[in-house]
């Protein structure tokens, strides 16, 4: 229905001038929390709360449940090896606002100070990690990369449901930030974002039984969003998509949450002046048919027919053009 009142709006404009996913818990379960990076300073730590819209009072009462996130609690989250010692001048600041949604609201996510990980980005990690419903606020007090951001929101999600969450989905989803990051640097964070969102949901969807499949569903996105591939790209995103496939997640749990975040990212891909290549042979289409009624239009006033456009004929042709538009938005998808 959407589609027909766009098309005919378009026409009358131009032509006359692995798990159950998380989502609600019970009510004595449904904290919210926050987790504050260990490194934080009592200044900071004041400030964090403060940009999260928590009080010491309600922190004090169990209103919102505060979560320390330590060096070795990013580790253990994000499954890195902790047989390594930890880098000289490591420290834990990211900190976050995490609260379980009911169910169909999807995944809100807003970032602030974090330099290579996006919201974006963060949205779909939380997914891979089984994570349907859910508003989540990630901060710093100064530019951090956010990458361990990732490790205080699946840590304060753990707090709220009273247990861990599968150490398969955190590595996967860790593994996704990392390729979704490779990738924007060469097309920028928000489409690389939007591009593994598909690729993603296609394979959730279609569970595929070998890699040549996974293989060919990253190309199809690649051409989607008019992206050349490197090998090494298309070899990373695919094991990505293979270890995800793995995972078992069910389509029918989280076809509402991808959903959403497929529009939300389009949508910002759109505000920035990015057009998918689907959209945008959709709007060529139309475009076609305009210009043809133009043409015909013109073709009233030249030499051998100047009498008088007869309004009947006028209409007839304008309402031939709307329906042809309605038939091209009936058979071309626009997600």
């Amino acid at each position: 229905m959407k589609n027909k009142i766009l098309s005919a709006l378009l026409a009358s404009v131009i032509i006359t001038g692995l798990f159950s996913p998380v989502s609600a818990m019970a009510k004595d379960e449904n904290k919210r929390i926050v987790t504050l990076g260990a490194d934080l300073t009592k200044a900071q730590r004041v400030q964090m709360l403060d940009r999260f819209n928590v009080t010491q009072d309600q922190i004090e009462k169990n209103e919102i449940k505060e979560v320390e996130v330590t060096i070795q609690d990013i580790r253990e989250q994000l499954r890195m090896d902790t047989s390594k010692p930890v880098a000289k001048g490591s420290v834990s600041i990211s900190s976050c606002y995490v609260e379980v949604l009911p169910k169909g609201k999807g995944i809100k996510v807003t970032t602030n100070n974090l330099t290579e990980v996006t919201k974006n980005m963060l949205s779909n990690a939380i997914v891979t990690s089984g994570i349907t419903d859910a508003k989540v606020i990630a901060d710093a007090p100064y530019e951090v990369t956010g990458t361990a951001a990732l490790a205080g929101i699946l840590k304060g999600f753990e707090q709220s449901m009273g247990k861990e969450l599968p150490l398969e989905n955190k590595e996967v989803a860790r593994d996704e930030i990392n390729v979704t990051k490779s990738l924007g640097n060469e097309i920028g964070p928000d489409k690389a974002a939007s591009l593994i969102n598909d690729a993603k949901t296609e394979v959730i969807k279609d569970k595929p039984k070998d890699k040549e499949h996974i293989t060919g569903i990253v190309d199809k996105t690649a051409d989607k969003y008019e992206v050349k591939l490197s090998e090494s790209q298309q070899e990373s995103i695919t094991q990505l998509l293979t270890r995800l496939n793995d995972l078992d997640l069910k389509y029918k749990d989280l076809k509402g949450t991808l959903s959403k975040l497929n529009d939300t990212m389009t949508k910002s891909l759109e505000k920035s002046g990015v057009i998918l290549a689907a959209n945008n042979t959709l709007l060529k289409k139309i475009s076609k048919q305009l210009d043809r009624f133009g043409t015909w239009v013109k073709g009233l006033f030249n030499k051998e027919e100047r009498e008088e456009i007869e309004p009947a004929k006028l209409e007839t042709k304008k309402a031939q053009v709307k329906e042809t538009i309605d038939d091209i938005f009936e058979k071309d998808t626009v997600k």
